[in-house]
């Protein structure tokens, strides 16, 4: 039979011929038949960024045992409800500016043990509190074994997105939420540290709520 010869049905049933052969040959289906032989595994869709692992409560080390940090103490982590309050003691270096950086460096460490894995962490822990405090002499130079300064609240899916070893200090401040003073001095020492500029570049938002809070 030559080409000429060819029926409008002829080139049809050649077209879906050719369709069903290539169909076969990458493992696709066929219209209104479906898979030859074995149905190819799905492929798996890419999962979606958590915010953070799935975490089972009491599971892993406690927070105080994994903090190793020579400027940090974790004195107590207290997981209650939605939230995990953690009581840390940071060196009194003497300048205001430098209170505040070794606050943001046991946040750091913090962070970095929720990363670990911790067993007071859990998938219910929301927002972590920081309850920062010096060990040292205060401004009279009077010793003083327990010197609170601030609360700081934290969404703990900020905690497990930060990178340690290279969130800059102002940068980990900045992801506060909430902050409230012990007294004067550590309100002092926080408008100190907002006044350098690359630290209020970095933690606008924190400095913010520092200059907001009024009768400490």
């Amino acid at each position: 039979m030559k080409l000429a010869d060819l029926k409008w049905w002829h080139w049809t049933l050649a077209t879906i011929a050719i369709a069903a052969i290539v169909r076969v040959a990458t493992g696709g289906p066929l219209p209104f038949i479906g898979f030859i032989g074995q149905k190819p595994a799905p492929v798996a869709a890419a999962s979606a960024p958590g915010d953070r692992p799935h975490r089972e409560p009491d599971q892993g080390p406690s927070m105080v045992d994994v903090v190793k940090s020579p400027d940090v103490v974790i004195e107590r982590a207290l997981p209650e409800l939605n939230r995990l309050t953690v009581e840390v003691s940071v060196k009194n270096p003497g300048g205001p500016a430098a209170v505040v950086d070794q606050t943001a460096v046991a946040v750091r460490e913090v962070a970095r043990a929720l990363q670990i894995g911790v067993r007071e962490d859990s998938d219910a822990i929301t927002t972590v509190r920081i309850l920062a405090a010096t060990k040292g002499t205060d401004r009279t130079g009077k010793a003083q074994a327990h010197l609170p300064l601030y609360a700081l609240d934290f969404n703990a899916k900020d905690l497990f997105r930060l990178k340690p070893d290279q969130a800059p200090l102002a940068y980990v401040l900045g992801k506060a939420t909430n902050i409230v003073f012990n007294g004067s001095d550590a309100h002092d020492d926080a408008k100190a540290w907002c006044a350098v500029t690359d630290n209020l570049a970095q933690a606008r938002e924190f400095c913010g709520m520092v200059a907001t809070v009024k009768g400490v």
